[in-house]
């Protein structure tokens, strides 16, 4: 694990205090998007951000509640009766860190290629737009008996007349007040300075609206160790790997453009432990998941942070809100707390990258499409598994189109150009092939469509140059097999030039090298096309001898 700072330094100390202030609404928002007690994701931040900055690979990496990872649990959450939910918060919570810290331990930062830009695209957009519209009933006032939160919102929206104007209007002012003060020099302190002043104004006027004392009551206290139930644990894997794949794909983010002190990128496995251990022990205090955020370490770095110390700052000075200004914490209005993450889930709402994936290709425009759709009107942690499985259909799907079979047509000075490989193989002669792009089983069969028809020819040379290729799959040895007896079937030869040690071996192992023939596979050299000229050379050979 990597080492802390050896002591903490003013700079560090005033960045964590700027970054606890400004996660403080973001955190309650999130556990009241979650449809938990707003005192979890208090907990979150005490517990589990601390134990994350001394053990993420990152220096800079601010582990913390999440509104998509908090819209994840909610959904993961739905179906367990209030009066359990807190203690399945905990189970889920561990259950997180444990995925995290074998993803981690296993290396699963690799499996992160599989997931497209596409599938991305649209489930963060569609993340960002279900927050918006999950705040709807608090923003206005008034809620729907639809059953999907897309048909809530239109409920909502098309009846205006049912909508509380005291509980809206502390909803806009809230967001007036932060879009104004990030235009001032204390734009840091937007979200809570906003809250503060809405907070007083609602109680001094004594408006009738609900506020964070209706649905929870916030402990003078700091949290207690709480163990999950194996029974809970195990109810709760599954959603589990799919809330740690939310939070471990946005802290890959962070990870790859945020710099250790040193100038070099952390490792993101480990950074994938340090954030499981921070998810552990957060559930262990009674706090929400966490994961790596983008905004929150953008805010720890402009900061001033010279260390990981200021990340762990950000525990001692929860402690200290929870302690002394728990009763000024329940006076928060509801609809404020909604207006938070109405501003988050907005500007989440990427439209110029929509539009470069939109415009990449139709294949990807649908694939991010079906992805933002299911995240609406499926859980997010169903959404993330389909996105996933979108991911590799849309990866096979390219791979089977983005392959290329060509000639290699030697000149009189020995070099080799690239044409177009023929429709047939030509008599009594020798043609070169090179293929590009994946042979897998997708690639497999398209490659297999390319290739030259030996029929109606008379004793063609066929060589394959396949360097390079390390385990090129049963599906395409199948490839070979067929395309080499239907050359034999004309009386012509099939050879192999460029074959490199692991592809010797596994020719070996499924027997297609005795088949072949060892005298027709020619081993790769580490000069270029050299094994690929003594095939040539023994082709000629042949067709000397076979005249």
């Amino acid at each position: 694990m990597p080492k802390p700072a050896k002591k903490i330094s003013g700079r560090d100390i005033l960045a964590g205090f700027v970054n606890a202030i400004t996660n403080i609404p973001d955190s309650m928002a999130n556990a009241v998007l979650a449809g938990v007690n707003p005192i979890h994701g208090l907990y979150a931040l005490l517990a589990g951000t601390p134990v994350a900055s001394m053990t993420t690979s990152s220096s800079f990496l601010t582990v913390v509640v999440t509104a998509a990872m908090a819209l994840a649990v909610g959904d993961a959450l739905s179906g367990i009766a209030e009066a359990d939910r807190a203690s399945a918060l905990v189970a889920l919570a561990v259950m997180i860190g444990v995925v995290k810290i074998a993803l981690g331990l296993l290396k699963g930062d690799t499996m992160l290629r599989f997931v497209s830009n596409a599938v991305m695209r649209g489930f963060l957009t569609g993340v960002a737009l279900s927050i918006v519209i999950n705040q709807f009933p608090e923003f206005f006032g008034v809620s729907s008996d639809a059953s999907n939160k897309v048909l809530a919102a239109i409920d909502i929206i098309t009846h205006p007349l049912q909508i509380h104007l005291g509980t809206a209007l502390v909803g806009v002012a809230t967001i007036a007040l932060i879009l104004a003060t990030e235009r001032t020099q204390i734009k840091r302190f937007a979200t809570p300075l906003a809250l503060i002043v809405v907070t007083a104004v609602v109680a001094i006027l004594g408006m009738d609206v609900r506020a964070v004392s209706d649905i929870a009551e916030i402990p003078r206290a700091l949290p207690s160790l709480q163990l999950p139930t194996v029974s809970l644990l195990l109810n709760m894997a599954l959603p589990a790997v799919a809330v740690a794949l939310i939070g471990v794909i946005q802290g890959a983010g962070v990870s790859k453009s945020t710099p250790n002190p040193d100038g070099r990128y952390p490792s993101i496995a480990r950074d994938f432990i340090g954030q499981g251990l921070g998810n552990v022990t957060s559930g262990l205090f009674g706090g929400m998941p966490v994961g790596g955020s983008v905004s929150s370490t953008a805010i720890n770095v402009q900061a001033g942070a010279a260390s990981r110390w200021a990340n762990f700052t950000i525990g001692p000075v929860i402690a200290l809100v929870l302690l002394l200004f728990a009763g000024g914490v329940e006076l928060i209005p509801m609809a404020s707390l909604a207006a938070v993450l109405v501003v988050v889930g907005i500007r989440a709402i990427d439209v110029p990258r929509i539009l470069a994936v939109w415009h990449a290709s139709l294949p990807t425009g649908v694939v991010m499409v079906v992805t933002f759709v299911s995240t609406l009107f499926m859980p997010v942690h169903f959404a993330v598994m389909l996105g996933a499985g979108l991911s590799l259909v849309q990866y096979v799907y390219s791979s089977s189109l983005d392959v290329r079979v060509v000639r290699l047509k030697r000149d009189s000075e020995g070099r080799f150009a690239e044409v177009p490989a023929p429709e047939e193989l030509a008599d009594l002669g020798i043609t070169v092939l090179d293929i590009y792009g994946s042979i897998f089983y997708a690639g497999a069969d398209s490659i297999e469509r390319m290739l030259p028809d030996p029929a109606g020819s008379e004793a063609p040379v066929v060589i394959m140059r396949l360097r390079g290729r390390v385990d090129v799959g049963s599906t395409f040895i199948g490839v070979l097999r067929r395309y080499r007896i239907a050359v034999l079937a004309v009386d012509g030869r099939f050879m192999i030039a460029g074959v490199g040690e692991e592809l010797r071996d596994q020719m070996e192992r499924t027997g297609f090298l005795d088949a072949l023939g060892r005298e027709n596979v020619f081993d790769a050299t580490p000069v270029l096309t050299e094994s690929l000229s003594e095939a040539l050379k023994a082709a000629e050979q042949w067709e000397d001898t076979d005249e």
